[in-house]
């Protein structure tokens, strides 16, 4: 199976499957103030509790060198998962290393400040499921300069 190509939730019609990446997004979007990014001090747990387990943030770095850090992995996310990988760098595992497809998803977030719809091939443990639908949201203190990426992810069985 060849993934879909990603797509920017602001440039025309874009078919969500998911509820849990639809009500991401629209989470995401009542955040927006007067046009500037959502903070990530803006995303408050206490809020969507039935989407925390479906929930990634990833750090934003680009000195030295672009990376990404998980800063969080929600626990449905992990099961799905080979394992947890809280606290690593996409640098330090090979399969998401640079030009790594989700690598370039998260740096055009992190470089366009748009919200960015993935179908992403699923390759964890489970045999059930087809694919990942995702939704990969920037987050700015200053809001404008994205430092961190929020995911909401549900995983699409094969029935």
């Amino acid at each position: 199976m060849v993934d879909e190509e990603p797509a920017f939730l602001n440039e025309g019609p874009v078919q969500i499957e998911s509820s849990v990446v639809n009500l991401g997004h629209a989470y995401w979007r009542s955040k927006i103030l007067d046009g500037r990014l959502p903070s990530r001090s803006q995303i408050d747990p206490a809020e969507i509790p039935r989407l925390l387990p479906h929930v990634m943030l990833l750090d934003v770095e680009r000195e030295p060198d672009w990376d990404f850090r998980y800063r969080l992995v929600g626990t449905r996310v992990v099961e799905h998962l080979f394992r947890d990988y809280t606290g690593s760098r996409f640098s330090e595992i090979e399969h998401q290393r640079a030009p790594n497809k989700v690598f370039q998803n998260c740096r055009r977030v992190a470089e366009t400040g748009r919200p960015l719809l993935a179908n992403t091939e699923y390759v964890g443990p489970h045999q059930g499921f087809r694919r990942a639908e995702d939704v990969m949201l920037p987050l700015a203190e200053d809001g404008v300069t994205v430092d961190t990426i929020l995911f909401f992810i549900q995983y699409m069985s094969k029935l």
